[in-house]
């Protein structure tokens, strides 16, 4: 698994089932240093020996049902479905749900740990799973670029090679650029409100990559063009908007600095505008209809995103009222 993660062979439908099994593992320790309790360390303390808790659990539950560990090791040894049953077991068993009740219950706070939410080490400690995820994602495509780029170099590329290489080369740009913004950006002067923004913003972000879990879809000539030409266009116009966005750049509703010049002056939001050309070519790609519904999806939780950064900036810049009235959403002009 180590080996595939490395050369960008592992699936992303499979790491990203990694990552949230990881982040349900860690919540009750998240959730406590959120709340800024002084009880944090020891719940991180516990969070680190949760298995051999629930172990212990399960060894001391089998005086009184004698058969349970070697049910438990038969799962371990049986089909995908069984393993998986008997690791939850051991992972999210009763110390884990103990624990994370235990959070949940009010306690002192510590204001060292409220005042360590507002350094630039936390903002960087907090993108972290996205900065790994977007590094990912360049690596992923590595492998073709280089590829293409050494037909390109020997004199035999196609014109779909061409055009590959290219949209290719501007989707790992894009990657890469988001993975400097999210190390350097500011720290934000204002967040949204609620869980469902933090929802919407993971969901989305997330979403898109399932679509390349999908069979490839049987496509011409034409209609491949179309695709990297789409994925170029999209991952290019990303790669621009980003760029000016700067250190401004959110994945969550977030208020860091108020940016109207460059692209955001013809349009309040030309990056989801640009990321729905990306959305479109990959789903292209892929079989349907899967593939036009997942990105459909994708395209109601920009619009539903772009509602909710409108508020929290509306709330920290009063000149944003002004700015919204005379620019269109995501098309100048027209919507």
């Amino acid at each position: 698994m180590l080996q595939a993660i490395l050369t960008g062979q592992a699936k992303s439908i499979a790491l990203l089932g990694l990552a949230l099994g990881l982040f349900l593992y860690v919540l009750p320790s998240a959730l406590s240093f959120l709340k800024g309790q002084k009880r944090f360390w020891i719940v991180l303390l516990l969070n680190l020996v949760l298995p051999l808790a629930n172990l212990a659990f399960i060894y001391a539950l089998g005086s009184a049902v004698p058969d349970i560990i070697p049910r438990l090791m038969t799962m371990l040894q049986g089909s995908f479905g069984a393993r998986l049953q008997a690791i939850l077991l051991v992972v999210y068993g009763p110390a884990w749900i103990a624990l994370f009740l235990w959070t949940l219950k009010a306690g002192p706070t510590s204001a060292r740990l409220l005042s360590a939410q507002q350094t630039k080490a936390y903002d960087v400690i907090a993108a972290l799973p996205l900065i790994l995820w977007f590094a990912y994602g360049a690596l992923q495509v590595r492998p073709v670029v280089v590829g293409d780029g050494a037909l390109i170099l020997a004199g035999n590329a196609s014109l779909f090679t061409w055009v590959q290489f290219f949209s290719l080369l501007a989707a790992g740009c894009f990657d890469l650029l988001l993975v400097y913004l999210l190390v350097v950006r500011d720290r934000p002067v204002g967040k949204s409100k609620g869980i469902l923004p933090r929802v919407f913003g993971f969901v989305g972000t997330f979403l898109g990559v399932s679509i390349l879990q999908l069979p490839v879809a049987h496509l011409s000539l034409g209609e491949q063009l179309l695709a990297a030409f789409l994925i170029g266009v999209g991952s290019l116009g990303s790669f621009l908007v980003l760029w000016r966005l700067g250190k401004s750049f959110s994945i969550m509703p977030e208020a860091r600095k108020l940016v109207t010049g460059g692209p955001y002056a013809w349009a309040r939001h030309p990056l989801y505008s640009v990321e729905m050309i990306t959305i479109c070519g990959t789903a292209l790609q892929f079989q349907a209809p899967a593939s036009w519904l997942i990105a459909l999806l994708v395209v109601a939780l920009l619009c539903i995103r772009s509602h909710y950064e409108e508020q929290v900036l509306a709330e920290n810049f009063p000149e944003y009222g002004a700015y919204r009235a005379r620019t269109k959403r995501f098309i100048p002009g027209v919507i």
